[in-house]
């Protein structure tokens, strides 16, 4: 890693000088699609806040996030320039057009908004923009010197009141720090550009994830809607969107009466998530979408960062509760909640979590939560 941070620094020595712009802030937010959900209320504040307010605002955004941007949040800031973050990491002809057009519009003030920044990505962008202004958290990497490499980059940090803070709460404390003000909401909220359909009594699935150690087995998926069938006979829809998700669903249509909803566009499955009893869904951004959505949400979780993503009932957030491995289950007995790194996961940690634990999360909160 820090081999190729100082091979990919040096080839921006090439890079024209930079000539910074008066009033021009760029926000950097290359994470993914859940950490967005847990960032974009405080998005907005930019524009609302008296620091900011007559600063030309850029937004250096993941594409895998685009479509729900730019259906919730499009007004949020001036302009958005989009990156493929794997194409990035794989191809240097397109880093260094990243590179180029960030050094080209000549950034006065570059924000690093996010909590853990990698340092081939942010870091090497915020370089690239070479501002006069540099504001950043202080970062949470696993490597220490990655840490120590990072932060010595940025001209201010923050630091968080906490080291365990949910991403939610992260997100609006920053938000104070670099704005001076914050979304003043309690929880999460998507407010729909399109009218919303009525809380029915169906029961959305998400059932895939971006890496196999957070998806629920298949075989689990199947027992739990059978149980959920005989206890409860409400229709069940499984959502999913990637080409392992959409195999999962075959397979669990195959065994069970669910529907599939899997595949379709953004919008499709916030309207869908909007209307539903409750939510079941594996870490990943639907957990955050049911949140943001006030549908009570049980998160099937493999235990890796749960303190920052799942634990949304320590945050003080009601209708959200989240079922662990045995493993963690254990460890938080012995240990508490830390802080420390949980890093022993493996994909099949995940599949100990039984259908009946899952079963009686969710009624334990349905109907907690309404919008």
């Amino acid at each position: 890693m820090l081999r190729s941070f100082e091979e990919w620094r040096s080839l921006q020595r090439d890079l024209p000088p930079p000539q910074a712009r008066p009033g021009t802030l760029l926000l950097i937010r290359l994470d993914d699609i859940g950490d967005y959900l847990l960032f974009r209320n405080q998005l907005a504040m930019y524009k609302r806040s008296p620091r900011w307010c007559d600063h030309r605002i850029v937004l250096l955004a993941n594409e895998s996030w685009r479509e729900l941007c730019t259906l919730l949040d499009a007004d949020a800031v001036d302009e958005v320039i989009w990156v493929d973050k794997n194409r990035y990491l794989a191809s240097a002809p397109y880093r260094w057009e990243i590179w180029s057009d960030l050094r080209r519009r000549g950034f006065e003030t570059v924000v690093a908004t996010s909590r853990t920044r990698p340092l081939l990505l942010d870091d090497l962008c915020m370089l690239a923009a070479a501002p006069i202004v540099s504001l950043g958290c202080v970062n949470e990497q696993f490597h220490a010197r990655w840490t120590e490499v990072s932060d010595a980059l940025y001209g201010s940090l923050f630091q968080p009141s906490q080291p365990l803070l949910h991403e939610f709460r992260f997100n609006a404390e920053f938000s104070s720090w670099v704005n001076g003000i914050r979304y003043d909401g309690e929880r999460p909220r998507i407010e729909l550009p399109f009218s919303a359909p009525a809380p029915s009594s169906y029961l959305v699935c998400f059932v895939g994830a971006s890496i196999r150690s957070k998806r629920w087995p298949v075989a689990r998926w199947i027992e739990f809607l059978m149980l959920y069938r005989r206890r409860a006979g409400g229709r069940v829809f499984l959502a999913g969107r990637g080409d392992a998700e959409l195999e999962m669903v075959r397979m669990i249509q195959e065994r069970t009466d669910a529907q599939s909803i899997a595949g379709g566009s953004f919008a499709d499955l916030l309207r869908w998530i909007a209307g539903a009893a409750a939510v079941v869904s594996n870490d990943t951004m639907a957990a955050h979408l049911g949140v943001s959505l006030g549908r009570p949400t049980v998160i099937v979780a493999n235990g890796i960062n749960y303190m920052r993503f799942a634990e949304y009932r320590l945050a003080g957030i009601a209708g959200v509760t989240a079922v662990y491995p045995d493993v963690l289950r254990r460890r938080r007995l012995r240990r508490g909640d830390g802080p420390y790194d949980y890093s022993e996961v493996v994909s099949a940690d995940i599949a100990s979590i039984p259908a009946d634990a899952v079963l009686a999360q969710l009624e334990a909160i349905t109907g907690a939560v309404r919008p």
